[in-house]
């Protein structure tokens, strides 16, 4: 069981100091890694913040539960924005689409072909992040994206998390993919693999823990470990 500690007042953000919105982006992201697939989640806001859309990642999702579902369409990007008709939503373009990895080339793609405009990632993917095609062609620059990452947290969780399932599925690029993820954060990818070793994640699922308990007891964890110093 992972230890707990006592963290000053305002020094780190925890689970109820997340804006609603990445709250149920992770709460999807959890349901995806509690369906046995890539633990992503997405969520599209309007400019009031009231939500429009959610998804998750559905790549191995059995079910058949979406039109995507269990293909290699079904990013969790892609999953929220799918079937979001610009005729239905004429206030697209004030939109936000806050996901819990840096979309990849596809979902990015999609977005901005979509005319959302703005942009909110937790984590930063060196494996298959895209927004740095914001900068890269004009068609994307004239439209004046917003792309922002959230807080030190929230990333390491992602990170955490997914380093946990990518060591459980063995991907036939595990080491390529982790390589570049400990370019971006060493330490949390390092913590991932710890809590995969420990079934962290597995029993946690398995009890049927409540994502806000996980994602405290994961942030807990990993400071007591030197992360997020």
């Amino acid at each position: 069981m992972i230890g707990r500690i006592i963290i000053e007042k305002g020094s780190v953000n925890m689970w109820q100091d997340l804006e609603r919105p990445w709250q149920i982006a992770f709460e999807m992201a959890w349901e995806a890694y509690r369906g046995g697939t890539i633990p992503i989640g997405a969520v599209i806001t309007d400019a009031e913040g009231n939500v429009v859309s959610r998804g998750r990642n559905r790549i191995y999702d059995r079910k058949g539960s979406t039109p995507l579902a269990g293909t290699n369409m079904a990013h969790a990007e892609m999953d929220a924005l799918f079937g979001l008709a610009e005729r239905e939503h004429p206030e697209i373009r004030t939109y936000i689409l806050y996901t819990t990895l840096e979309p990849c080339p596809m979902c990015f793609g999609t977005a901005v072909m979509m005319n959302i405009r703005k942009i909110y990632f937790a984590a930063r993917d060196g494996f298959a992040g895209a927004t740095a095609l914001n900068e890269k062609l004009d068609y994307i620059r004239n439209k004046n994206i917003v792309i922002k990452q959230g807080n030190k947290e929230m990333a390491a969780f992602q990170l955490i998390l997914q380093t946990a399932f990518e060591y459980g599925r063995q991907h036939a690029r595990l080491e390529e993919i982790m390589g570049t993820w400990r370019e971006i954060d060493e330490g949390s990818v390092a913590y991932g693999q710890v809590l995969y070793g420990k079934k962290y994640f597995e029993k946690a699922a398995g009890e049927n823990k409540q994502i806000s308990r996980v994602y405290d007891e994961v942030i807990e964890g990993y400071i007591l470990t030197g992360g997020l110093e």
